[in-house]
Formats: C-alpha cells, sequence, structure tokens
C-alpha cells in the first residue's frame, strides 16, 4: 500500500483538473486502489475557505466533496501524542531551534504548512506538493514530491 498526504495546493489542481493534476497522476498515480490519500483538518479548512473566497459553483464543489470523500481525513487532536511530537519537532527544526539537529537558519513555513508535514511523517505517507515550503524537510524528515 503506498501511502500520501496531499497538501492542499495539490487537492485544488485535481479540482481543476489542469495539467499540474494530469502531471501528479502519471506520476504517481494516486487515484489508483493501492494508494491510501490522505490530507490534515487543516487541509479541509484551508479548502473551505478557499470555496468561500472562490465562490464556486455547484459543479466544482460537488467535485470537490467527491475528491475528499475517497481520502482519510485526520484532525489534529491533542490525544494523539505522536502527532503533536512530529509538529513539535518538525516546528522547532524549521526554526533552527531543535536540540542536537540544527538546520543552520530559520525557514519560515506556516503552521497548517507544519501539520501537514508533520502527518506526513506520522503517518510514514509521502507528501505532494507544489510549494516549496517543505523543501528544508525532504530527505530529512519526510519524502517530498513537488510538481
Amino acid at each position: 500500500m503506498r501511502k500520501f498526504v496531499l497538501d492542499t495546493c495539490i487537492l485544488l489542481h485535481y479540482i481543476r483538473q489542469n495539467d499540474t493534476a494530469r502531471r501528479v497522476e502519471a506520476q504517481l498515480n494516486l487515484l489508483a486502489t493501492d494508494a491510501v490519500l490522505f490530507i490534515s483538518s487543516a487541509t479541509v479548512g484551508e479548502i473551505e475557505g478557499f470555496l468561500q473566497r472562490q465562490k464556486w459553483g455547484q459543479p466544482k464543489v460537488k467535485q470537490m466533496k467527491k475528491l475528499l470523500k475517497n481520502m482519510v481525513a485526520i484532525d489534529i487532536d491533542a490525544t494523539d501524542y505522536q502527532l503533536m511530537q512530529s509538529y513539535a519537532t518538525l516546528w522547532n527544526y524549521s526554526k533552527n531551534a531543535l536540540a542536537g539537529n540544527k538546520l543552520g537558519r530559520s525557514i519560515g513555513i506556516g503552521q497548517n504548512d507544519v501539520w501537514i508535514a508533520a502527518l506526513a511523517k506520522t503517518a510514514k505517507a509521502e507528501l505532494v506538493t507544489t510549494d516549496s515550503d517543505f523543501d528544508h524537510l525532504n530527505g530529512q524528515w519526510i519524502t517530498v514530491h513537488k510538481f
């Protein structure tokens, strides 16, 4: 079973059914039956905010809901100790404050992105994105596929 965490931007590309989505699908085959797709509750909130701002019509909203139905949404739950530890580690690493493992400089990364990366680390899944926000984590803490 192949496991992937999808960044919000990837979901938007799949909803739009654009060239980026086609490239991702050609390379990773995310819609295959052997792929398990995770999203963070932070991603769900970001998508809802995007839908409100863009005022998408019913066809795209319906397509988004259909896409989300085939994914496992993981709640950012304080009772998941391993997820909380992953978040703390990745946040401190990004801020060049992780004892014994200094990055060398502080990286500007949003908290939602740290949650998404923490989910990938905890689930031992590969992260799929178009953003450079995760570059410093690639290979060190998680595997990142950037398109």
